[in-house]
């Protein structure tokens, strides 16, 4: 008798574990989906399920880019992550992995430096370009543009090569180097230093740009 007690409260606990997992979330590692890898960065989408969380651990350094929010965050290599949905609706991750390291320290963007820099045209604002982070090797900026507006960005250097990661929070239409491009949200592209002519012919257009420079190549 005793035993069969025993046993129907070890049940009746597990059930109520379940049950609370189901309402308050339990932490998803669920496998990333490989969308992007090349020599220099792996893109892997992540999705956090509603009122849920994940748990992010990784080796290398990367970015952290939350398309529904339209943030993105620096990940220093073997940094723990937790990050949580924030509501009813499911979360897609993108987790930039970069794969070579800079001993240098990264830093926000912050005041006195100026963060935040406008495109006009006919003496009207039509375009903003808000740099995340940076640390001369890698940076991050996020960038808007009106309806019916035209924004072009050159990524060149002397100091080696400059690789480009565009990830749209948007549709996106651009020409890139010559070549026309059309992404849908989330969807990530690869290249380097170019020439980058962003055109919003039918709506708003925001996306977000990784910028990896390597020296001596």
């Amino acid at each position: 008798m005793n035993g069969i007690v025993i046993r129907l409260i070890f049940f009746i606990h597990v059930l109520a574990l379940m049950l609370g997992a189901s309402a308050t979330g339990q932490s998803n590692n669920a496998s990333p989906q490989l969308l992007l890898e090349n020599d220099f960065v792996r893109v892997s989408r992540i999705t956090v399920p509603a009122k849920g969380d994940i748990t992010i651990q990784e080796k290398s350094d990367a970015v952290l880019v939350r398309v529904l929010d339209e943030t993105a965050r620096f990940v220093p290599a073997g940094t723990t992550v937790r990050d949580a949905s924030s509501g009813d609706q499911a979360a897609a991750e993108l987790l930039v992995t970069v794969k070579k390291h800079w001993d240098v320290e990264m830093h926000p963007c912050s005041y006195p430096k100026q963060c935040v820099h406008e495109t006009q045209m006919g003496g009207q604002t039509i375009a903003w370009t808000t740099t995340l982070f940076s640390n001369g090797f890698i940076s991050a900026a996020t960038h808007k543009l009106d309806r019916g507006g035209s924004l072009t960005s050159s990524y060149y250097t002397a100091k080696g090569t400059d690789k480009i990661l565009i990830i749209p929070f948007t549709d996106l239409n651009f020409n890139y180097g010559g070549a026309e491009e059309n992404l849908k949200p989330g969807e990530p592209y690869f290249g380097a230093g170019a020439e980058v002519e962003v055109n919003a012919k039918d709506a708003e257009s925001r996306w977000f740009v990784l910028r990896i420079n390597i020296p001596g190549q």
